[in-house]
């Protein structure tokens, strides 16, 4: 009897090692596919583009900020004063701090008969304040943000509304 006693409680001591050695190996698994979980997210994240969302409200402000900025850095620095514009768009992109830029792209001409080649590139980004980029170097930024969907008003005829009123004062 002391034997079968002794066998019944080594293979008591033994399932108790079974089960925490099981129980172990599980939770390893369980952490161990989290951390694959977590790198797949990560290479997600980093390989698309954060979409914003704001109100209606709030993107209208955003539009009419920015296209008053850019109408009068075009009034006050480009001369001769734009006559036209074309694809405007407004944009956005995400800094690594998490702030958000905002851009106004397009092109626009200084030609009353505009040919496809007298186009110049241009980037109103409103920042803490704003930069204004006319040429070449504007198309990085347009380049590497996303559009927002803005169907309101034609933000080309916006500008040309903005920078009219800025000449009639």
């Amino acid at each position: 009897m002391n034997k079968q006693f002794n066998n019944i409680q080594t293979l008591s001591i033994w399932a108790q090692r079974l089960g925490v050695l099981f129980i172990l190996v599980f939770f390893e698994a369980c952490i161990s596919n989290t951390n694959k979980d977590q790198t797949i997210s990560t290479q997600i994240d980093s390989t698309t583009k954060p979409i914003i969302e704001l109100s209606n409200d709030s993107i209208d402000y955003v539009v009419q900020s920015i296209v008053d900025i850019s109408s009068k850095d075009f009034f006050k620095n480009q001369k001769p004063l734009p006559v036209a514009f074309r694809n405007v768009q407004i944009r956005y992109n995400i800094k690594s701090n998490k702030d958000i830029l905002y851009i106004l792209c397009g092109q626009f001409s200084t030609q009353n008969n505009p040919n496809d080649d007298e186009w110049i590139q241009f980037a109103t980004i409103k920042n803490s304040d704003y930069e204004q980029w006319v040429g070449p170097q504007s198309i990085t930024y347009c380049e590497n943000s996303i559009e927002m969907a803005y169907t309101k008003t034609d933000l080309a005829s916006e500008l040309m509304k903005h920078i009219a009123s800025l000449q009639s004062n």
